[in-house]
């Protein structure tokens, strides 16, 4: 039977197929990145359905096994396949839909809930300086644009000042509080890299060098 203008065949299709899967997305994102006991910000640069390129903050080796989430609700495993110079590029165990991926970063809501910039889970002493005040607190996830942290004896609406060792101090308000905890939103977020280098830096003091093979950028 002859095929019909415009048709393509099966192996024509197979083709196309093969072509959308390698094509990149250029992109400049924040995600977050697992390996062993380290987690750390990477700002991806190119994103396909088999891998990624990405800016890191600390020295990795080909072959370490990795965790990628783009947002809470979407991770993918793989293994770096090359590091030089800051930069990764990661070999996904099972392709993802890029395009799912995108439109998911780019929507200002998911799930019904805001869709914000990545949160690290993190645990680290700091204090809450407001009026007259200094208050103690236990910062538990840090994102460029705010932190969530056990204190008390603050509400909703306090304009407060942040203080982190190695992080310049930043104004913030208090947006929601909660049984000992709240959240709070910086005034001047973070810039990405001074944020990612800090995460890094903390790791190191803690002595978590993750896994028995990353060690800090200088």
């Amino acid at each position: 039977m002859a095929q019909e203008a415009g048709t393509l065949t099966g192996e024509e299709q197979d083709l196309r197929d093969r072509r959308t899967e390698d094509r990149a997305a250029t992109m400049f994102r924040p995600i977050l990145i697992e390996i062993g006991a380290f987690a750390g910000f990477c700002l991806v640069r190119n994103l396909s359905a088999k891998g990624m390129k990405g800016r890191v903050y600390a020295q990795f080796d080909s072959g370490q096994r990795v965790t990628v989430r783009f947002n809470c609700d979407t991770a993918t495993e793989g293994a770096i396949i090359w590091a030089s110079d800051g930069q990764i590029g990661v070999q996904f165990d099972e392709p993802i839909d890029v395009s799912a991926v995108l439109s998911d970063l780019s929507r200002p809501t998911l799930h019904g809930q805001v869709n914000r910039a990545p949160r690290l889970p993190i645990h680290c002493d700091g204090e809450l300086m407001i009026a007259d005040r200094t208050l103690a607190i236990d910062v538990r996830d840090i994102s460029q644009r705010g932190i969530k942290a056990r204190t008390s004896y603050v509400r909703a609406g306090d304009e407060v000042t942040v203080r982190l060792e190695g992080l310049e101090p930043r104004k913030a308000v208090v947006q929601w509080t909660g049984p000992g905890s709240a959240g709070l939103v910086f005034l001047r977020p973070f810039g990405f890299e001074e944020l990612a280098a800090w995460v890094v830096s903390r790791h190191r003091t803690k002595g978590k060098s993750p896994t028995d093979r990353v060690a800090v950028i200088a």
